[in-house]
């Protein structure tokens, strides 16, 4: 387990979550967390987690080194997923995709940023320089967050994804290069360490 977790982050409201890696123990509470869901999200997810065998099944292939999922927990419950999906070879073994799902009572609070972040410090770690996002047209609100975390849209791909129920959409491509965020982390860390020089 990575000795950085458990971690208490604190969001834009005051509120506190603390972060940790998805682990087998934590089904239960991740299916009651995708439950909890209003349909209108659910429906526009890659897998459908109104199946209990799907959460099962992630925990019984859990491997770190190929998908990292991190929750959000407020006290018992569960309040935000967000998963890397690492390619372990091949051509496009640079490249990682982001998935975010934040419960509607924690939206606008800057969930996404802080979950985003941190996966992003774990693709640097990783050896990853490039991050993905998959967003369905019919979702501007998942879009305007990727794009508020630097995100742009890359590809639009017509008719090409189908929801839980069936409807076909567009899927939209967004990337971000992790250099440019990889140089802020640098240049945040250089001015909140100063130099005794500096220091004066």
């Amino acid at each position: 387990m990575n000795p950085e977790y458990p971690k208490d982050v604190k969001l834009k409201d005051g509120s506190t979550v603390t972060l940790k890696p998805f682990e087998r123990k934590d089904k239960e509470a991740l299916f009651t967390f995708f439950q909890r869901l209003p349909e209108g999200d659910r429906i526009f997810l890659k897998d459908n987690v109104a199946d209990p065998s799907v959460i099962e099944r992630w925990a019984t292939e859990l491997n770190y080194d190929r998908i990292y999922p991190l929750l959000a927990w407020k006290g018992n419950d569960i309040v935000a997923d967000a998963t890397l999906h690492k390619n372990l070879g091949g051509w496009m073994k640079h490249v990682g995709t982001i998935r975010i799902v934040v419960a509607k009572d924690f939206h606008r609070k800057g969930m996404g940023s802080v979950l985003a972040n941190e996966l992003f410090l774990h693709a640097l770690k990783s050896g990853l320089e490039k991050m993905v996002a998959e967003v369905m047209e019919s979702q501007p609100g998942a879009r305007r967050v990727f794009e508020k975390l630097g995100f742009k849209l890359e590809a639009t791909f017509r008719g090409h994804v189908r929801d839980q129920i069936g409807v076909r959409h567009d899927l939209l491509v967004l990337t971000k290069d992790l250099e440019e965020f990889w140089a802020n982390i640098q240049i945040h860390e250089y001015f909140s360490y100063p130099t005794r020089e500096m220091e004066g």
